[in-house]
């Protein structure tokens, strides 16, 4: 009896060591997976160009999923079909002329039916079609297919073709490509959003020569401006805000935005393009497009600040940007900042004292590359309010070419004790305006105003 205890131990002990290890390996393998996912949304967001991102995606995905070929197919929303905008090799012109409508092949079945499939064997699947092999001479054994969401509405799908190895995909592979489709769907939305803003620009551009219709198109210009600030309708218990935008012409160069990064944390960021009319909208939209794309959990203001000087500097533009970009703890008022040579932000308390936000400025993003932007901490108390402006504000004149100033602009601060964000805000717009007594605005205005009411209610 003593030996079959002994032995049932020796088995007990066995098995528990081989759950250990096959539970340390599926932790190796899931840190790996999350590891790679990370890798890939920081390639799929170093540009809004489209044709850049989708060369980008293509080379990523063959090489994360160990593949020998890929493909990314977009939806043409208006003539309901499946086109590859992007095809390389010696077919790749062939390639690009064909349209796949909504349910043929497996891609078409993938972006029919929203359905993730991984095929072990392409030319016995019923949905198989070999249109696309036959014209690039490229034969398909296995592939993975996964629709390419944001929301409810299809952007396209993603193709792997042929496990190198002459292996077959696994449900780890299709896990993998259906997560990678998230960041993607983020990417190419951005690339989207960017490329009408070029188009729409351009054809500003070419249908400008009379000045009115000049200045009709404008005004569309300046919609689509508007398109890219945050929408009104932000909830949030402990936090109330207020921004407003007030350009000079038709369109402008100041901005400002603001979200969520998580459900304790605010993302919010204000600006001024060192130009103005069509040429800083445009660099506004994509210093904006740009922030959506790389901030992240885990990252901090300066670093964002970093990565966006870094973007623009390479650009061929004498165009440069003030920018503040700040994280405040909605839940606590713990407050992390950078300063990109932007005017310095007050905050004004629940007792109507008026204090600049401390901290070194850096210098504006654009002007060069090796740049350097640090963090800074506050601490928010419950009732107080961060208040950022543009030099429109302080800059404003009167018809004696006199200046509003910062010191007009504390005292409308301090006489504001209390109260919501909407009101002050109004009152500083109202306050320069009359200071300017009719005097043209030449520069833009930005405003943005938030409170932090903290969790005493």
């Amino acid at each position: 009896m003593e030996l079959i205890g002994l032995v049932a131990l020796c088995l007990l002990l066995g098995l528990l060591v081989a759950a250990g290890a096959y539970e340390y390996s599926a932790t190796r393998r899931q840190l790996k997976r999350h590891t790679l996912l990370v890798e890939v949304s920081m390639k799929l967001n170093s540009t809004i160009k489209k044709r850049e991102l989708l060369q980008i995606m293509m080379s990523t995905l063959t090489k994360v999923m160990h593949a020998e070929g890929s493909s990314i197919i977009l939806l043409d929303k208006q003539r309901h079909d499946l086109y590859f905008e992007i095809a390389i090799g010696e077919k790749g012109e062939q390639v690009k002329q064909i349209r796949l409508p909504m349910g043929e092949g497996i891609a078409g079945w993938v972006a029919l039916n929203r359905q993730s499939v991984v095929i072990d064997d392409v030319k016995s699947d019923p949905r198989w079609s070999n249109r696309v092999a036959t014209k690039t001479e490229f034969p398909t054994r296995n592939m993975m297919c996964v629709p390419v969401l944001s929301g409810n509405e299809l952007i396209g799908v993603l193709q792997v073709i042929n496990k190198k190895r002459k292996t077959k995909f696994t449900t780890g592979d299709l896990k993998l490509l259906e997560m990678i489709a998230s960041p993607a769907a983020i990417a190419l939305e951005n690339a989207h959003l960017y490329e009408a803003l070029e188009q729409s620009i351009q054809t500003l551009k070419e249908t400008t020569a009379i000045k009115e219709r000049m200045e009709s198109e404008l005004k569309i210009a300046r919609d689509i401006q508007i398109s890219f600030l945050p929408k009104a309708g932000y909830t949030n218990p402990t936090i109330e805000l207020r921004g407003v935008l007030k350009p000079a012409r038709e369109v402008g160069g100041d901005f400002y935005n603001f979200f969520d990064l998580d459900q304790d944390l605010l993302f919010f960021t204000l600006g001024d393009i060192s130009d103005k009319g069509i040429h800083a909208a445009m660099f506004m939209a994509a210093t904006l497009t740009l922030i959506k794309g790389k901030i992240r959990v885990g990252m901090t203001p300066a670093e964002l600040l970093h990565e966006l000087n870094l973007e623009v500097s390479g650009d061929d533009s004498s165009m440069f940007a003030t920018i503040f970009c700040g994280i405040l703890n909605t839940r606590t008022g713990e407050l992390v900042y950078s300063n990109g040579g932007h005017c310095t932000p007050y905050i004004l308390t629940s007792d109507a004292r008026v204090e600049k936000l401390p901290g070194k400025g850096g210098i504006p993003i654009g002007v060069m590359e090796e740049s350097v932007y640090n963090d800074h901490h506050a601490q928010i108390e419950p009732g107080s309010t961060i208040v950022l402006y543009t030099d429109g504000i302080i800059e404003a004149e009167d018809a004696q070419h006199r200046q509003f100033g910062n010191e007009r602009l504390i005292r409308e601060l301090e006489a504001r004790q209390g109260g919501s964000v909407g009101p002050l805000v109004d009152a500083i717009l109202r306050q320069v305006e009359l200071f300017a007594n009719g005097a043209d605005q030449f520069d833009d205005i930005a405003v943005l105003a938030i409170q932090f009411k903290g969790n005493a209610g």
